[in-house]
């Protein structure tokens, strides 16, 4: 095995920096490449407007050259008003494969304050020549998150000839389902020998929203597969109020398992603070109602506002009209109103059947 010194490279730091857009349209292609999952937008520090998404190859066939065109629009009054700038970029990985993904991330051209609506559409691509095969193979070790996230890792190259230009991509997902990405980092690495396995490590900063991760590696020549990081370990996270007692209530206060399609129910969480920061703390409330099952959809987000100015626990609540039948479950989330994470995310409460 060969030791790897690699430099860090943060494609763009993703700071805890206000959203603020009233508006995020994402449109759907006929053209083969298609947007998936949910886009994530927000200002830099620097004050440009960052677009991050995920777009699939539909086809049976390698696509490169795939273009996703950005429009940045100001509050608008019709959809005929034309955007202040539009910026057309390309996917992270040069080579998609037959029916599979990859990320994206576009930059405004101007760090204009104005802009506060986005509509994200792709519109060509290209038949690859270059069909790289997914030869790079990436074993990571255990994830650290403290003040930086950490991850060693080894990459090994099962090709006959040297990858050249190889970057290895660590790619960060938000909580909600389906998850955005929200961070995108990227390490180059020496040419990789044939059958040699080299060691590589990440360093840097991670966005607070980060909640999972996967790697993936691209040569001149070659490419990995997506690589779950199945081992996360938290050194230091401030995780300042603790969520607890999640319940449905109706409008008497009772406690319920069954609820009926139609009949408004509150969702309620218990929440308490280990220590402000000042002598206020403002948070977020999020409440996610998901359909049970493995690929569950979510049916419901709803938020609220509140502030702590002592230790005196508090109950927050949203109300949920359920309008499908069926079984689901219930989570919380705490955020501060710049989308860092204040608590760790609640366990579920039990099913909640919705009945007509």
């Amino acid at each position: 095995m060969q030791k790897l010194i690699v430099t860090f490279v943060l494609l763009f730091l993703m700071l805890p920096v206000a959203q603020g857009f009233a508006q995020l349209t994402d449109t759907k292609s006929s053209l083969g490449v298609k947007l998936i999952g949910n886009t994530f937008s927000y200002k830099d520090e620097e004050g440009y407007t960052v677009v991050i998404g995920e777009v699939e190859n539909t086809k049976n066939f390698h696509l490169d050259g795939i273009k996703i065109w950005v429009g940045f629009y100001s509050n608008r009054a019709s959809d005929k008003e034309p955007p202040l700038e539009t910026t057309t970029g390309t996917t992270l990985l040069e080579v998609v494969q037959p029916n599979g993904k990859s990320p994206f991330m576009i930059k405004s051209q101007t760090p204009n304050p104005e802009i506060s609506e986005i509509t994200v559409n792709t519109y060509g691509f290209n038949s690859a020549k270059n069909k790289k095969q997914q030869l790079l193979e990436i074993t990571p070790a255990t994830l650290s998150i403290g003040e930086n996230v950490k991850l060693p890792g080894t990459i090994t190259n099962k090709g006959q000839q040297i990858s050249t230009q190889t970057q290895i991509h660590l790619i960060s997902y938000d909580v909600f389902n389906p998850p955005r990405i929200v961070g995108i980092q990227t390490i180059p690495i020496a040419d990789l020998k044939p059958n040699t396995t080299y060691d590589f490590d990440f360093e840097g900063k991670v966005d607070p929203r980060a909640s999972s991760f996967k790697v993936i590696a691209e040569s001149d020549n070659y490419q990995s597969k997506f690589t779950n990081v199945a081992d996360i370990s938290v050194d230091i996270m401030t995780r300042l109020i603790s969520i607890n007692d999640i319940q449905v209530m109706d409008s008497s206060g009772n406690h319920l398992s069954k609820i009926k399609a139609g009949v408004p129910v509150d969702i309620t969480s218990a929440l308490s603070i280990q220590a402000a920061k000042s002598t206020e703390q403002s948070y977020v409330y999020y409440a996610q109602v998901k359909q049970f099952g493995e690929k569950g959809t979510v049916e419901f987000l709803g938020i609220a506002e509140g502030t702590f100015d002592s230790a005196q626990p508090q109950t927050q609540k949203v109300t949920w009209t359920p309008q499908s039948e069926g079984a689901f479950f219930i989570e919380a989330y705490v955020w501060d109103p710049d989308g860092v994470a204040l608590a760790a995310p609640s366990t579920t409460v039990s099913i909640i059947l919705v009945t007509p």
